[in-house]
């Protein structure tokens, strides 16, 4: 006969036996949809489907961002948090202020989500993205 406790305690081990490789796609999939949602919030205005609207020659594509010497997640970090030439700096403590934006700062983790969300599009080629409004 089973009891109450051995059905719990076989529920928990069953779900505990998830793999690793879902909690990855899981991860992946929300690091997404949280980078998306701060690109179209923070980004868009000027790169909009990976483009660059004031320098053709710095889209967030792959070609370009090796060009440019950021094609990696901590390169695309640098230049959002510190900024380059017209690309202007996000993060809280951005200097010199002439080269920060002028509007709302980002955190440290939604710059960290966004060079992964960049740079997972830029290996990708930069797939559609869905609107994700809050």
């Amino acid at each position: 006969m089973t009891t109450n406790t051995q059905i719990t305690t076989k529920k928990r081990i069953t779900n505990c036996n998830m793999s690793p490789t879902l909690f990855a796609a899981e991860s992946l999939s929300q690091t997404i949809s949280s980078g998306a949602r701060l690109f179209q919030k923070a980004c868009i205005g000027c790169h909009d489907m990976g483009g660059n609207i004031l320098q053709p020659d710095a889209t967030l594509f792959m070609k370009d961002l090796q060009r440019n010497g950021v094609s990696t997640e901590e390169g695309i970090y640098n230049i959002t948090y510190y900024g380059k030439g017209r690309m202007p700096g996000f993060g809280e403590k951005c200097t010199p202020r002439g080269q920060c934006t002028f509007g709302p700062r980002l955190q440290e983790e939604e710059i960290k989500l966004l060079a992964e969300f960049v740079k997972s599009q830029a290996d990708r080629g930069w797939p559609n993205i869905e609107s994700h409004r809050d």
